[in-house]
């Protein structure tokens, strides 16, 4: 415990670093409205943006350092090309224009010279080193109309970097599609070492980097939740022989328990508000699902009762209902019901085994696993029942999916080479991309909204 403790204070100094030293200001004119349409999300036939991203050049008076600027610009083209909006010209000696410092804002450098090489946007951005510090200048232009769209100037220690890239195109993917990026989220997963027995929580960015252990109580941890202001995170625990719910405050530097009901406490999923916890918890010889505070863990509602077991509660994205699993049907299958209570509506039908629900804010669609010959793959249905869509065709397990913060990406777990890894597609399965390589057998993972 003290040294889970010592882990969560090495979290909170680094979060209060981070808030510190990062800021941001707007250095140019942001377009309030769009005179022009960049992509209609709805449309059948999404067709992606050509973009280029130039070399990052020094600013004025800034020294020169080749392996920020390559690095920066990996980053900036990393994040698009993920995001699946974007054609990323890369290749830089197509360009018809040689990086200059202080060539960052408009007036400096013809728009045509990239338009001639297909690019409808562009992205500029300078930086400055001193000491640990770095300060980084981004633009984002349209080249077709001949106008800067964002403008944005940050500072962070280079240490952060990657977290300061992200953050821009964050903005990117917001003014051209109108969702948030996905950029600046983190994920947390129970990674367990192979021959050991323990089964820790990590935490990871969206795309694998940035690898941090959060617990370190020797115990069997899974199903983490994170809040939707990033600030906390939930789990289950046997460090005490029975499985409990804690809860970690990462701005207080403290954990604390929050479901010790005999039998079970395991997972939880936050309300929207991040008032309440939803949960499954023990009730004679079988599993209930119920509604806790999220502050005090005092139990508001029992929300099923049943003979049957039900499991893996997660909400809808007003709050006004509830998906989980159970198996009063024989085999589990994914059912729906009101937050104040009635009766149940079954959501799954075509296949024998259904688990796994959670629920998108932007498309209305849930995603979940199901046992397809056998072998575990990842499917969408919509809350209404229609749309019944399988994702993956893998030759092995495909578990425990999640949303991404704008519902554009599914992560979940597959086995490679023996190993369990944390994988993430598009919502429509495509763009299959396998985001860690380590020797972590990985569980449950769990994706934050944005920092």
């Amino acid at each position: 415990m003290k040294n889970a403790t010592l882990t969560i204070q090495r979290k909170k100094s680094f979060c209060c670093a981070l808030i510190i030293l990062i800021t941001a200001a707007c250095v140019g004119y942001c377009s309030p409205a769009r005179a022009r349409v960049y992509l209609e999300l709805d449309s059948p036939n999404l067709r992606r943006i050509p973009l280029a991203v130039a070399p990052l050049q020094p600013l004025c008076g800034a020294s020169e350092h080749e392996e920020i600027a390559r690095n920066g610009r990996k980053i900036l083209i990393d994040d698009l090309e993920f995001s699946t909006f974007f054609e990323v010209i890369q290749d830089t000696t197509t360009y018809l224009e040689k990086p200059q410092s202080c060539s960052l804002a408009p007036g400096t450098f013809d728009y045509s010279n990239w338009s001639l090489i297909g690019a409808e946007l562009l992205i500029k951005a300078g930086y400055s080193v001193s000491g640990k510090t770095i300060v980084a200048e981004f633009r984002l232009y349209d080249t077709l109309e001949g106008k800067m769209l964002i403008g944005k100037r940050y500072r962070s220690r280079i240490q952060n970097m990657r977290l300061l890239f992200h953050k821009f195109t964050n903005l990117v993917v917001e003014e051209v599609t109108g969702l948030p990026g996905e950029f600046t989220a983190k994920i947390a997963f129970c990674g367990r070492v192979q021959g050991e027995q323990a089964q820790e929580l990590y935490t990871c960015d969206y795309d694998g980097h940035e690898l941090r252990q959060i617990t370190r109580n020797r115990s069997i941890n899974v199903s983490p939740a994170w809040s939707h202001d990033t600030n906390k995170l939930v789990y289950t625990s046997y460090r005490n022989h029975n499985p409990d719910l804690y809860m970690i405050d990462f701005t207080k530097g403290r954990e604390t328990p929050l479901s010790q009901r005999k039998g079970i406490n395991a997972a939880a999923d936050w309300s929207t508000d991040d008032r309440h916890l939803t949960l499954m918890q023990r009730y004679k010889d079988h599993s209930e699902i119920t509604i806790i505070n999220s502050r005090s863990g005092q139990l508001l509602r029992r929300l099923t009762t049943s003979p049957a077991n039900q499991a893996s509660p997660c909400w809808s994205p007003d709050d006004s209902r509830i998906a989980f699993v159970s198996d009063r049907s024989g085999t589990p299958h994914i059912y729906i019901t009101a937050v104040t209570g009635g009766p149940w509506q079954r959501l799954t039908t075509l296949d024998a085994y259904n688990a796994d629900p959670d629920w998108s804010g932007y498309n209305d669609k849930i995603v979940f696993t199901s046992r397809i010959d056998r072998i575990f793959q990842i499917c969408t249905i919509r809350s209404d029942g229609s749309q019944y869509r399988q994702l993956t065709y893998g030759h092995s397990n495909c578990e425990v999916p999640c949303w991404s913060p704008n519902g554009r990406h599914i992560l979940f777990t597959k086995k490679i080479n023996k190993i369990r890894q944390l994988m993430v597609m598009d919502e429509k399965g495509r763009n299959l991309k396998q985001i860690t390589f380590d020797k972590l057998e990985k569980k449950g993972p769990s994706w934050s909204a944005n920092r």
